[in-house]
């Protein structure tokens, strides 16, 4: 017997989702076997307001990952847009100098690209640029053991994405 977590979804026309999820759900916990099936199954159900068949249990961590992914991405990037900096600051006639100033363009995109004001507000609360600026600076003490690095005065997100522009 499934348990109510594992049920598909009534609706008259059953998508091909729900179908390829009713074949797993017999094998095991379709959450286990197949999560991509599980995902449309849950989406499905959320659609339907069939909010009995909904494997809560798993759903609610999955988005709370989400979140921290997102959170972990910021920081992430964070780091890479100092490291380049940096060594901008430390080598700036270096031949490789071009080429983190594109680096850093491609970072800011792609955190300007996922930033949300929850991840502002959380990224200026756990003091994450203080954080992320510690480890960049550990890394590039590693890479560089003879060039002095000078911290960087801390930044919003928003000073980070816009670098040089109002620094």
């Amino acid at each position: 017997m499934t348990s109510p977590t594992n049920q598909v979804p009534a609706t008259e026309n059953p998508s091909k989702e729900v179908a390829a999820a009713q074949q797993f759900i017999e094998e095991g916990t379709l959450y286990d076997t197949d999560f991509m099936a599980w995902c449309e199954y849950q989406a499905e159900a959320l659609r339907a307001k069939d909010f009995s068949n909904l494997d809560l249990a798993n759903l609610i961590e999955e988005i709370s990952d989400m979140g921290r992914e997102q959170f972990n991405k910021t920081a992430s990037l964070t780091r890479q847009i100092i490291i380049h900096i940096l060594k901008l600051q430390a080598f700036p006639d270096d031949q490789a100098a071009e080429h983190w100033r594109d680096e850093i363009e491609a970072f800011q995109d792609s955190l300007d690209d996922i930033v949300s004001g929850s991840i502002r507000y959380r990224f200026q609360q756990q003091e994450t640029f203080a954080a992320q600026q510690a480890k960049a600076l550990r890394r590039l003490q590693r890479k560089y053991p003879d060039t002095q690095f000078q911290p960087l005065a801390a930044m919003t997100l928003d000073e980070i994405i816009t670098w040089p522009e109002k620094n």
